[in-house]
């Protein structure tokens, strides 16, 4: 197994477990943890299917070769990382405007 190919096997279990949490998460204020995760996800699966064709069309004009399977394993690394961004920044975004509008009334 190459370091790319367990990297990538980790993202997708990271993100698997990360989904499954989100999902089943409390609901505290504004948008709840399910629906962030979902708008985070359709996010990802948009991006995902763009990264991957860029990817292959770009890469190889920098002299940088990667195989599909390759690609697709650092598709899920990106995804990782992108799915925690999208959430974190939902979930600080929900907690904001729910100060703001403690403070408005």
């Amino acid at each position: 197994m190459t370091l790319l190919t367990a990297l990538g096997t980790t993202s997708f279990v990271f993100v698997a477990v990360f989904t499954y949490r989100a999902y089943y998460a409390t609901h505290t204020v504004g948008q709840s943890p399910r629906s962030s995760v979902a708008e985070a996800w359709m996010n990802i699966v948009i991006g995902f299917g763009i990264n991957f064709m860029v990817n292959m069309a770009l890469l190889p004009l920098v002299n940088a070769s990667f195989t599909a399977g390759e690609n697709f394993m650092l598709g899920w690394i990106y995804t990782a990382v992108s799915i925690v961004r999208q959430y974190a920044i939902r979930r600080w975004w929900n907690a904001r405007l729910h100060a703001l509008a403690i403070l408005i009334k």
